[in-house]
């Protein structure tokens, strides 16, 4: 899987977190902030209506950012977190 189709899959949700988490042998190409900005928008999605207007939203905005070849793009209010240093 590419680094570019991973960091989209990141962002939809649960079963695409996984898929790419999972998935891609090395994970430091998909950078901490990025899984860390895809589990976030998995947690928001958890709140009925609010949330998941607001995750849809930020996932929209990453996977368009993301698609157009901003690998790095920092969600708004959320891309300061990075819970995956390591990676």
């Amino acid at each position: 899987m590419s680094t570019k189709a991973a960091k989209i899959l990141l962002h939809c949700f649960a079963i695409g977190w996984l898929i790419a988490f999972f998935s891609t042998q090395d994970r430091s190409e998909l950078g901490g902030r990025m899984i860390t900005q895809g589990m976030i928008i998995w947690i928001i999605a958890c709140v009925p209506f609010i949330g998941w207007v607001a995750s849809a939203i930020l996932a929209v905005l990453c996977i368009v950012n993301v698609a157009k070849g901003d690998l790095d793009y920092k969600c708004p209010i959320i891309g300061e977190a990075n819970w995956f240093k390591q990676y």
